[in-house]
């Protein structure tokens, strides 16, 4: 099984440094590129842990694999929780919270939209 988290955890910590790096210099100061991996991180860790809780399509090793490596290192708390910070040091108090509401409303959105459009796979 660890194989498999650490394959996936290599994955997911590529697939971020390859999305944030397309996105970031496209936004300006707004950490956008953050914001973007852990809401799609989000809806992938849902849709994965709902599809692979409800059916047999996928077995505990790669579930594994997929959920607490590639989502965990695809998403990223410390960065969002740091760039929040930065924007508050900054003095910018209106991007900060729509950063941080943003960041946890859309992820908690995502978690339920991907278990949902699991739901309708089973």
């Amino acid at each position: 099984m660890l194989g498999f988290i650490a394959l996936g955890g290599l994955a997911g910590t590529l697939a971020r440094y390859a999305l944030q790096g397309w996105l970031q210099p496209r936004a300006g100061a707004f950490p956008v590129g953050t914001l973007a991996v852990n809401v799609l991180g989000s809806l992938a860790l849902g849709f994965i842990a709902r599809l692979g809780t409800g059916s047999a399509v996928l077995n505990p090793e790669v579930r594994a694999g997929l959920t607490i490596g590639f989502c965990g290192g695809f998403t990223t708390m410390s960065t969002f929780s740091y760039e929040t910070v930065a924007l508050l040091n900054d003095g910018q108090l209106w991007r900060a919270g729509l950063y941080a509401g943003g960041s946890v409303l859309g992820c908690l959105t995502a978690v339920y939209a991907g278990a949902a459009l699991a739901n309708r796979l089973l």
